[in-house]
């Protein structure tokens, strides 16, 4: 199987009948919302397929998907569909087509079983927009069905288009697959060439990082509001932040809750060789349950931690267990992709001082590939001081401030962010207040 991914070719204007018909947006396209269009390339990738079901979701006879994030296929067996399973949060897939519309049909459940779930959220974008989108784009598959149709754009003028779809939530709110994806016209070829030459992160992190309650917003208490799916979104935390700002591609290792060496049947470590993670929010599940990843599917340029608090905070906590688990991780990490730059974020945390100070003592600071960053916490930041979202987490605003201090760190080897930082205010009217 090919994993290719694709930058917006020939994009077209959507209709501005069709964007007066969106909720409090405006017919133009906000500043974040830059342009990232690149020459169409000369190889023919017309296709005349409609319908991605089955088999064609993998791309095996012609490449027309590309699936953001780790991805695993399963076939029909007993009451189920076939289906790609996409677990980890910011997970989803991009495509070209001709027409004026798109529809998806996805499986969501506690359990392979039609168990009912949550409520999950995606955001979606079409040809020049950026995720996460200002316009309203946002689907929901709602908690009271297991397998939902919904109809990702339409009205849009008939031509050539391209859609991203990315879920907004994490693996342990349900199983999520997408079963097919139609248009009224017809889809494309992707342009590996193209799409091979993006750059590509990755987010190893847990609650923080996932978008755990971002989208609540309080001035005077950490637990005013509390988590749920529809105030959670990865796509509005720094962790994705910090890919959109150089216009990357990137790939979550994510669970809110995980450590690096958790006692609890928790550790991230356990599953960076593995799919996904399911409902049952277990390491041992998730090795059991999910597939092998094939590293060789997606190689990133930049690797991102942000995980330890959880570790530090568990009765029992064991220094030198943790430590050597840091150390096990990020080497493991190299090993996979030595060519990999990393950054250690950590609030200066007790547990982000520990993980600096082994991998200090370990010689592997010092080897270059690796550098830490010190982040703003809860209620802090430059922007985002005396703000927090739900449940003791950070307030889009400190995402933001967080962000900067990633790209900050990111330039000192000499990457160069290409995208403006997002605008709170361009959000806010989506924040529960």
């Amino acid at each position: 199987m090919n994993i290719v991914m694709k930058i917006t070719k020939l994009p077209l204007l959507i209709a501005v009948s069709f964007l007066t018909l969106l909720t409090g947006c405006n017919n133009t396209q906000p500043s974040n919302q830059t342009s990232t269009s690149e020459p169409t390339s000369s190889f023919n990738d017309e296709t005349n397929v409609n319908k991605l079901e089955g088999k064609s979701l993998t791309n095996d006879d012609i490449n027309i998907i590309k699936w953001e994030g780790r991805y695993e296929y399963r076939e029909e067996k007993n009451s189920l569909p076939s289906m790609m399973l996409i677990y980890h949060t910011a997970t989803g897939f991009t495509l070209d087509f001709y027409g004026t519309e798109v529809s998806a049909t996805f499986y969501h459940a506690k359990d392979l079983n039609n168990t009912l779930a949550c409520n999950i959220y995606y955001d979606v974008k079409v040809d020049d927009e950026v995720l996460p989108n200002v316009l309203n784009r946002k689907i929901k598959l709602p908690k009271e069905e297991t397998k939902s149709t919904v109809k990702l754009v339409g009205g849009l003028q008939e031509g050539r288009h391209t859609i991203t779809v990315l879920k907004m939530n994490e693996a342990k709110d349900a199983y999520t697959g997408v079963i097919d994806i139609t248009t009224d016209g017809h889809f494309y070829q992707r342009d590996v060439q193209q799409d091979n030459s993006r750059l590509k992160f990755m987010a190893v992190n847990a609650s923080s990082g996932s978008g755990f309650g971002a989208l609540a917003y309080s001035t005077t208490s950490a637990y005013e509001f509390s988590k749920t799916n529809e105030n959670s979104s990865s796509l509005h935390a720094y962790m994705y932040l910090t890919a959109r700002r150089f216009d990357a591609d990137i790939s979550f290792v994510a669970t809110s809750g995980w450590g690096v060496k958790y006692p609890n049947n928790r550790s991230v470590i356990d599953i960076v060789d593995y799919t996904g993670v399911t409902p049952t929010n277990s390491s041992k599940d998730a090795q059991k349950d999910t597939a092998k990843w094939d590293h060789s599917l997606y190689t990133p340029d930049v690797i991102m931690f942000h995980i330890g608090g959880n570790d530090t905070s568990v009765d029992g906590f064991d220094v030198d267990t943790y430590k050597e688990g840091v150390i096990t991780l990020v080497t493991m990490l190299h090993e996979r992709y030595p060519s990999a730059k990393m950054l250690w974020a950590h609030t200066d945390s007790k547990g982000g001082r520990y993980a600096i100070t082994a991998l200090k003592d370990e010689g592997i600071i010092s080897q270059g590939y690796i550098k830490q960053c010190i982040m703003p916490g809860v209620g802090e930041g430059t922007t985002g001081h005396g703000t927090y979202g739900a449940s003791n987490h950070q307030s889009l605003k400190t995402h933001i401030d967080s962000s900067e201090s990633l790209t900050n760190t990111l330039s000192r080897w000499d990457f160069t962010p290409v995208r403006d930082q997002i605008k709170f205010e361009d959000f806010e009217s989506i924040l529960q207040k």
